[in-house]
């Protein structure tokens, strides 16, 4: 796979970034630039290459393939981008005596460029846990008021806790002839960090913003600390990993097994509660609409022969997997009762998710002739309160779907040939699947 556009700058998410915030990415993206929404004509095509950009770094199996060729292609010029950097300082520099103000200008954009590039460097062999590296990136007076050592204890105290994720890194403002920990600096640079991090001991995701300062030290950019002792912080972090609850290999596996519904592969119940919960969370921070479906499967036993829970475990892992193959990537699916399902409508108004179940179960009714089942089903916008209460709510509320077919249309499609109805050899390859 050659590389030839960088998907994560077309997403605007780091390279590490994890598949929630690559999914959040692209639902926030979809929803500045789909023609629906933005009139300008270069949406149309800003909505395609986003959408490329998500087909390949959405799926996990494409993304290892693409990110090896990426991790390639760019670390390699690494060496490259700082000789390119000072070939444009050389090329500013020519241009003073031509234009003063617009090679001031340009200096400026190159000292911006090359100051957030040491930033970026700082937190990318801080995500990697390579903190030597990341000290190195700290100014002379930093250097020599923090040992390494303390540096390094303080990072591990850190890591025990937290996460990093995902980062970007844009330029705020300048100061010059500014003091910094008893040195005057020629040039400090301030970046606004907006970074997101994980909790370790609870797995929750959160995103924060930080302010970080990079000044012109000696003959080169290195980042300011902020610190004159991290001993205080050293102690509190590490009383803080000792008070949190410990979460054992077996004890997280296990929770990882619960939230899957072993029959269907799609979440649980807890699982799905789980992810509906940071959806609603996200839902009233950015004031976007959610709505949740849930399906009650009911088989009709016209077979005697076969025993009812075999029935429904086939009606249910059919419907499951048809409705899986339909909804967005962004959309969630669980099971949450023995018979039933439920769906998550991310970003959808309570008339489109009606709309769009109504679509899903059309796509249910092309059975075979071993399942025979009813389907109910109920809509209700998700807006606050207890997500169990509310499904369990909603699942009380199901009624059986009104099917309304063309008489003319429904015993063409009951004809049978052979062993087979022309439904069947119509909607050959409908689910994916062949006969083989």
């Amino acid at each position: 796979m050659s590389i030839k556009t960088d998907f994560y700058k077309t997403l605007q998410v780091h390279h590490d970034a994890g598949q929630d915030i690559i999914d959040a990415a692209y639902r926030c993206l979809s929803k500045m630039y789909h023609p629906d929404v933005n009139k300008n004509p270069m949406s149309v095509e800003r909505m395609k290459d986003i959408n490329v950009a998500y087909s390949v770094i959405g799926d996990a199996r494409k993304r290892r393939e693409y990110h090896t060729e990426w991790v390639k292609s760019n670390f390699s010029k690494t060496s490259g981008s700082t000789g390119n950097l000072r070939d444009r300082q050389k090329e500013s520099n020519k241009e003073t005596g031509r234009n003063p103000a617009k090679a001031a200008e340009t200096r400026l954009h190159l000292d911006i460029e090359a100051a957030r590039q040491t930033l970026d460097e700082f937190f990318y062999e801080t995500l990697n846990e390579r903190w030597e590296n990341a000290y190195g990136k700290l100014t002379l007076i930093d250097c020599s008021n923090i040992p390494q050592e303390d540096f390094l204890e303080w990072k591990k105290a850190v890591s025990q806790i937290y996460k990093l994720g995902n980062y970007s890194i844009t330029y705020f403002r300048k100061y010059t002839n500014c003091d910094y920990a008893g040195v005057v600096y020629p040039t400090i640079f301030q970046f606004s960090v907006a970074l997101t991090e994980m909790q370790l001991v609870t797995g929750q995701i959160s995103e924060e913003c930080a302010q970080k300062y990079v000044a012109f030290d000696a003959s080169g950019w290195r980042v300011c600390l902020g610190y004159t002792d991290l001993k205080p912080t050293i102690s509190k972090f590490k009383y803080l990993a000792q008070a949190m609850p410990k979460t054992g290999k077996d004890e997280i596996f296990f929770k990882a097994v619960s939230n899957i519904d072993p029959l269907t592969g799609i979440l649980s119940r807890e699982g799905f509660i789980e992810q509906a919960e940071r959806e609603m969370m996200r839902s009233q921070r950015y004031g976007n609409p959610l709505s949740l479906a849930v399906i009650e499967i009911k088989p009709n036993m016209e077979n005697k022969d076969v025993l009812e829970d075999n029935q429904l475990n086939a009606s249910i892992s059919y419907v499951s997997e048809v409705i899986c193959a339909c909804i967005r990537k962004t959309d969630i699916i669980g099971r949450c009762t023995p018979s039933s399902l439920a769906i998550l409508f991310i970003e959808t108004k309570l008339d489109d998710a009606r709309t769009a179940l109504n679509k899903l179960l059309d796509q249910t009714e092309d059975m075979d002739d071993f399942l025979s089942y009813r389907t109910f089903s109920a809509v209700a916008e998700l807006q606050k309160g207890d997500i169990a209460l509310v499904l369990d709510d909603t699942l009380s509320r199901t009624a059986e779907r009104d099917k309304k077919e063309d008489q003319e249309e429904s015993e063409y499609h009951n004809i049978k040939l052979g062993n087979y109805r022309i439904s069947d050899i119509l909607g050959f390859n409908k689910k994916g699947k062949n006969h083989f």
